[in-house]
């Protein structure tokens, strides 16, 4: 199921799945991983890691949550710190692998309009976005979960947020994109503007 199948069918139950224990089991079992043919090594801390160093996990796992106290929902500063660690730790370079992961996760939100993009992004909590321009396409994204209220830094950061963008219209236009972003709340702007440029024809 694609991501907007599931944010629209979380949105109509109210933003949280209600399961039984039995209904939750049986998931579980469902998800089980068949690791017998799975190559594993014992890490230092003495847990099995996959040599093939890839996760068993697709994005549409990702929709199902079990945390009855908490909720869905956590404060931004978790994401934000996760997203500065990686450029911390993995240097400049990781920009770009940034903006590619993010346009991976953008294709599989399977967003085929630009009104169900600007769902997508107010359910997810991204941000509240708004077109201002048709040709070229322009995007505003106000409230960005990215960096909404950091210091002008005089650099722009939203290399996920460019890749999300990227991933759904290239799903919306049907053509290879690339997104440019203009302006940043982090170079002292009010809202972030991503210019969408399309670059050819998608490789079939």
């Amino acid at each position: 199921m694609a991501g907007i199948s599931k944010i629209l069918k979380l949105k109509k139950e109210g933003g949280n799945e209600v399961k039984t224990k039995v209904e939750k089991s049986t998931q579980k079992e469902k998800k089980k991983v068949d690791k017998s043919n799975d190559n594993t090594s014992e890490s230092t801390s003495g847990r099995c890691i996959s040599k093939r160093w890839v996760l068993p996990l697709q994005y549409e796992d990702l929709y199902e949550v079990d945390r009855p106290t908490l909720g869905r929902y956590v404060d931004v500063v978790v994401f934000r710190a996760f997203a500065l660690s990686i450029i911390k730790y993995l240097g400049f370079n990781s920009i770009h692998k940034i903006y590619h992961a993010g346009e991976d996760f953008g294709r599989s939100l399977g967003v085929k309009t630009i009104d169900e993009l600007i769902e997508c992004f107010k359910y997810l909590r991204i941000g509240v976005l708004e077109v201002v321009e048709e040709n070229p396409i322009r995007i505003r994204v106000y409230e960005s979960v990215f960096c909404s209220g950091f210091p002008n830094i005089g650099e722009c950061v939203c290399h996920y947020e460019r890749g999300i963008l990227a991933g759904c219209f290239e799903n919306i236009l049907r053509k290879k994109v690339e997104v440019i972003e203009t302006k940043c709340c982090a170079c002292g702007d009010d809202y972030c503007e991503f210019e969408i440029r399309v670059i050819g024809d998608l490789t079939t």
